[in-house]
């Protein structure tokens, strides 16, 4: 008797869906890709990089804004105190070999550059130098005397020469009786009446020295063997006479 084939495929069909549902699923790896950072854009890197630069940027131009003021201030710290070792009304005594020998008072204004000499023969105004140590000037008849004049540490004493053919003054002992401001006040104040009582017909012209370009004679002492200085001021100029404080006209 044949078997019945179909309850058979049941059974088999049955018995392989339950041991198919039984098995377990297969694992399945999956690649771990972690998520990207986000890329910065270009505009937000500058940005990063100038923020860390600027501070860098601006301590350099303080420290060098700090270094030019320090500067500044050595600067002018030391100017003021070269010109107040120069200036003021320094005097001493000379020798003017078979002349003997007289007391000198050099008169040297703010700046070193302008000197008002006067002693028993005379007195003048020439024009100087001044480097920072050392007055130097030309004096005489013929502007023959070199003078120099170097003011010591304390500033109230200095060492002079004066040294011509004719005399010799190696190492002379200055010393400051008045600080240059004292003595323009007074000088300026004399000089000013003296020149405010002088009409315009009464200011003389000054005579030319002969061979001698840019001096003239004094004309309020034709005595006076000192001669006043006019070089590089123009004819027709109206000085003042150191001495009297009267004006002049430069021939």
């Amino acid at each position: 008797m044949p078997l019945n084939r179909t309850p058979c495929l049941l059974i088999i069909a049955a018995l392989l869906f339950v041991i198919a549902h039984r098995l377990p699923a297969p694992i399945v790896e999956t690649e771990e890709n972690p998520t990207p950072a986000p890329q910065e854009s270009v505009s937000q890197q500058k940005s990063k990089h100038s923020a860390k630069s600027k501070p860098h940027a601006e301590q350099h131009e303080a420290s060098n804004k700090r270094h030019e003021s320090t500067q500044a201030t050595q600067i002018k710290a030391r100017k003021p105190e070269n010109q107040s070792r120069c200036a003021g009304v320094w005097t001493g005594v000379l020798s003017f070999g078979i002349l003997g020998t007289a007391e000198e008072t050099l008169t040297i204004d703010s700046t070193g550059t302008v000197v008002v000499e006067k002693n028993q023969f005379g007195s003048a105004t020439h024009p100087a130098t001044w480097d920072g140590a050392t007055v130097r000037f030309q004096s005489g008849a013929l502007n023959e005397i070199a003078f120099t004049l170097t003011p010591n540490a304390d500033g109230q004493t200095a060492v002079v020469t004066a040294d011509s053919m004719f005399i010799s003054n190696p190492g002379a002992a200055f010393r400051k009786i008045a600080n240059y401001e004292t003595s323009a006040g007074v000088g300026t104040s004399a000089s000013t009446t003296a020149a405010a009582s002088q009409k315009a017909n009464e200011i003389p012209t000054a005579k030319p020295v002969p061979g001698r370009p840019g001096f003239v004679y004094n004309p309020f002492d034709p005595t006076a063997t000192r001669l006043l200085d006019v070089r590089g001021k123009p004819s027709g100029t109206k000085l003042k006479d150191p001495v009297s404080g009267k004006l002049f006209i430069v021939p």
